[in-house]
């Protein structure tokens, strides 16, 4: 049995306060050049573990109508609080209750990480591909293989737990600074991700991995040499028939 790595119960009111500021702010920075660049015409979205909605308010201001899905019932009573008029659905992992090809657009933001096997993770890369149009895309923001190694404006990794070399499941401590929320997350890396996709029948069509800018107006540190982000663009292997 896996550990229970977010404690959303106790946690879902932090969570929904939280915004995409400091660190945070490089996932989703790029997300609308990203759709620019990889999907063409979008009119629907789902956003999968949207947790307390901020990912989902967020494709909303972005002009997308986009449902929630998350498998804690506690995160979307918060995101229906913030955010009366989105549509949320609650899931069990892996599962959607939408029928095949219904959407243009999956986005997913820091679930993976949340996964404790690497089959789970092709499990869900799986289930977005059959709700995903034959032409869709599904983006995917989760941790970089370096997250660990960073000096963070708004993460902290200097746990000791941390202090080995990290292999494929392992689980990483860290600090969201400013809510002070702790996390324990699991360490997967590129090849992980990109073979996963790959059995899933999708192919990873960009690793974008943001880098701070002086035009940010954040004080960053070491985010402008390397990236605690990483952002997997993927579409079709070989597309599925479709009416």
């Amino acid at each position: 049995m896996s550990m229970k790595t977010h404690d959303y119960e106790k946690q879902a009111g932090a969570y929904a306060e939280l915004e995409m500021q400091g660190t945070q702010y490089l996932a989703f920075r790029d997300i609308p050049m990203l759709i620019r660049e990889h999907a063409g015409t979008i009119a629907s979205v789902l956003d999968y573990g949207c947790g307390a909605g901020r990912s989902t308010r967020f494709l909303s201001r972005l002009g997308f109508n986009a449902v929630g899905v998350d498998v804690s019932q506690d995160m979307l009573d918060q995101a229906r609080s913030k955010d009366g008029s989105g549509e949320y659905q609650h899931i069990l992992s892996g599962l959607l209750p939408f029928e095949d090809f219904t959407f243009d657009l999956i986005f997913s933001s820091f679930v993976f990480l949340e996964v404790s096997r690497i089959e789970e993770i092709e499990r869900i890369l799986k289930e977005m591909k059959r709700v995903l149009r034959k032409d869709g895309t599904i983006i995917f923001v989760t941790s970089s293989t370096e997250a660990t190694e960073g000096n963070w404006v708004s993460l902290s990794y200097s746990f000791q737990e941390n202090d080995k070399p990290l292999q494929s499941g392992d689980t990483v401590k860290l600090l969201i600074q400013g809510v002070d929320v702790v996390l324990h997350d699991y360490f997967w890396t590129e090849e992980d991700y990109s073979g996963a996709a790959e059995r899933a029948g999708l192919n990873v069509a960009k690793l974008h991995k943001p880098l701070g800018s002086r035009d940010d107006a954040i004080e960053w540190r070491d985010e402008t040499k390397m990236s605690p982000i990483a952002i997997y663009v993927l579409r079709n292997s070989f597309p599925a028939s479709q009416p």
